[in-house]
């Protein structure tokens, strides 16, 4: 029964990534819009709980919102995954200290390398199919807002959790992780 919940947990959280961000992108006005829901919740939990599960969980989500999107299929999963392995690295490997500012840190990097890939494989795909070139003025400055305001948000959902949401979780017992 402890399976079944984890797996509905799971493909609730899908959802409700999914439908954040969807909202985000569509409803609010034109700086906030270009917030990256997907990537930063999936950088937030996985820096929380730094578990193959979340990867999987990013995959899956990133693979779903893929649907709903314009460019070549999985130029946006591959630049994803791709992003947060390496940042799952970084953070593990040189950035250990989990402080506030250090999240900060490995969100500008995680997203900026994020968009870059992104770019990359997009630039790639047009090359091969003859496609018309990239308007990368616009491009550059949509990535500004993204991690401007992607990394922003991480930060201040990082700082709610060390400062107010870990105060609820009892410390004697074994802490209730979704993905951990």
């Amino acid at each position: 029964m402890q399976t079944l919940w984890k797996i509905i947990m799971f493909f609730l959280s899908i959802f409700l990534i999914l439908a954040a961000h969807i909202f985000v992108v569509n409803f609010l006005p034109f700086p906030f819009s270009h917030i990256n829901i997907i990537f930063s919740l999936s950088l937030l939990i996985l820096t929380i709980s730094p578990s193959s599960r979340v990867l999987w969980l990013a995959l899956i989500t990133s693979y779903v919102s893929e649907l709903f999107s314009s460019i070549p299929f999985g130029i946006g999963t591959a630049a994803l995954f791709i992003s947060l392995l390496i940042i799952n690295w970084f953070q593990l490997n040189i950035l250990t200290n989990r402080s506030v500012y250090m999240i900060f840190l490995s969100a500008i990097l995680g997203i900026s390398l994020y968009r870059a890939l992104f770019v990359l494989l997009l630039t790639v795909n047009n090359y091969f199919y003859s496609l018309a070139p990239l308007p990368y003025r616009e491009i550059l400055a949509d990535a500004g807002w993204e991690v401007l305001l992607s990394s922003l948000l991480l930060f201040f959902l990082y700082l709610l959790d060390v400062k107010f949401l870990r105060h609820f979780r009892s410390s004697s017992s074994k802490s209730i992780r979704m993905y951990g």
